[in-house]
């Protein structure tokens, strides 16, 4: 049974990274490209404001 468990987990997880690349590919093919300096200093800001 665990196997079953960790084998769904896996393929989950699969499933959820095929979709988080395919929508960067979406955004760069739509060039709906961001800024970096901007995006790291919003999730710096982010992860500083929850310690």
């Amino acid at each position: 049974m665990e196997t079953a468990i960790n084998h769904h987990s896996k393929e989950l997880s699969k499933t959820e990274f095929l979709h988080f690349i395919n929508e960067g590919l979406q955004d760069v093919s739509q060039n709906r490209l961001l800024d970096f300096d901007t995006i790291f200093d919003e999730l710096e800001e982010r992860y500083h404001t929850n310690e």
